[in-house]
């Protein structure tokens, strides 16, 4: 079962998936997270500040990408890597190229990328690029590396669990995704 489950998950490697649905930047959200962050650059906070800084709003702070990472991640292993269960997944490296920041109307769409897969001391290790546009232009590339046991039996109430702490209000998306040519 488990090189199958291997061998199906490598002829994913060089697909794109575009999310269904977009994540839309909301300046008060964009507050919300910088206070929760003490976060205090006036940027965050004011617009004549993120004005002066030659932005149309205000300016999410870098790790405002990690709201629309959580839905991509939740999407990844929901509809794309499904025989994978995201309790037995452990993430061990993750890059960011942050090529400008989020500013509220922003309709941030997603498309996700299987960079590759190996096998190595009893594991399955992929590589998932995430690469973030508004209206066509880059906003964030990720790149992220997952690990989990080829064997890894899945405890029904670390399922629960996972479930229980996702953010509230994380949107779920229907399986809809579909495979586009690949960027190049």
């Amino acid at each position: 079962m488990n090189d199958q489950r291997f061998d199906r998950t490598l002829q994913l490697v060089g697909q794109v998936y575009v999310m269904p649905d977009y994540y839309e930047v909301g300046r008060e959200k964009i507050r919300e997270l910088s206070r929760a962050l003490q976060n205090d650059h006036p940027a965050h906070h004011r617009e004549d500040a993120a004005a002066e800084l030659g932005y149309r709003g205000l300016v999410a702070p870098a790790t405002f990408v990690s709201v629309v990472g959580s839905v991509a991640l939740d999407y990844l292993f929901s509809y794309i890597l499904v025989e994978y269960e995201i309790t037995a997944v452990l993430q061990t490296e993750q890059k960011f190229v942050i090529h400008r920041p989020p500013v509220p109307g922003d309709q941030l769409v997603s498309s996700l990328t299987l960079q590759s897969i190996r096998q190595a001391a009893g594991a399955d290790i992929m590589v998932v690029e995430n690469h973030v546009t508004a209206d066509g232009e880059d906003v964030v590339t990720s790149t992220t590396t997952f690990i989990t046991k080829t064997d890894a039996e899945v405890d029904p109430a670390a399922v629960a669990l996972v479930d229980a702490v996702l953010p509230a209000g994380v949107p779920r998306v229907g399986p809809t995704a579909r495979p586009v040519p690949s960027r190049t």
